[in-house]
């Protein structure tokens, strides 16, 4: 956490975008290279995947393109996006920034690994060990969701509303697959589908509530 908060002295994060309005429209944009978030995240996955367990072969078959994970996230990406248009945070607004392959590039590895490895990995997989009975199974991720809207908090009640609908796919995706490789695509392809077609990261005239 405190390498995620930026607390531990010692790391040049590199500016990439500094108070930049990505279109007129829009509040403004910083974007850094946070490497220190960036090994928290590693220190996670790495604490993740060496506590996996090898999935059942009736799991394995959740990985296959045409089952669950791939329409989780098509499912996931439409309703947050909807929900942003609804509530009036974004408008459609395709562009191609500048800086836009260091933006995917940075959104992947600092950003969507370290908060799905943290979340999902650390959270949702510790909730799961704890709500044990398979008939309440499904609130580990809804809680989890729950916490990672709050951790919105600074985007206003509506942000936090559309983060916790993101947050219930992300979590959905990896409660039906116990792959977090499938979290960190759904959090990633959501980001990159709001970054390239809708105002980021919200519109200006946005009254958060």
């Amino acid at each position: 956490m405190a390498l995620a908060l930026h607390w531990v002295p010692g790391f040049n994060n590199l500016p990439i975008a500094i108070n930049e309005h990505i279109t007129s429209d829009a509040i403004a944009f910083t974007l850094y290279a946070n490497f220190d978030k960036a090994m928290a995240g590693l220190f996670l996955c790495a604490y993740f995947y060496s506590n996996i367990k090898p999935l059942k072969a009736e799991s394995k078959k959740t990985t296959s393109l045409i089952n669950p994970p791939i329409l989780i996230i098509i499912t996931t990406i439409l309703a947050a996006l909807t929900a942003a248009l609804m509530l009036g945070l974004v408008s459609f607004n395709p562009k191609v920034p500048d800086f836009w392959l260091a933006f995917i590039a940075i959104n992947l590895l600092f950003t969507c690994v370290a908060e799905e490895a943290l979340f999902r990995g650390l959270l949702q997989t510790k909730l799961s060990q704890i709500i044990t009975p398979t008939r309440l199974a499904i609130f580990a991720p809804v809680i989890t969701a729950g916490i990672f809207a709050l951790a919105h908090f600074a985007g206003g009640v509506s942000y936090v509303l559309v983060s916790f609908i993101a947050g219930l796919g992300y979590g959905y995706v990896f409660y039906k697959t116990q792959r977090l490789e499938w979290a960190f695509l759904c959090h990633w392809l959501v980001n990159i589908c709001h970054f390239f077609l809708f105002t980021y990261p919200m519109l200006s005239k946005t009254e958060c509530i």
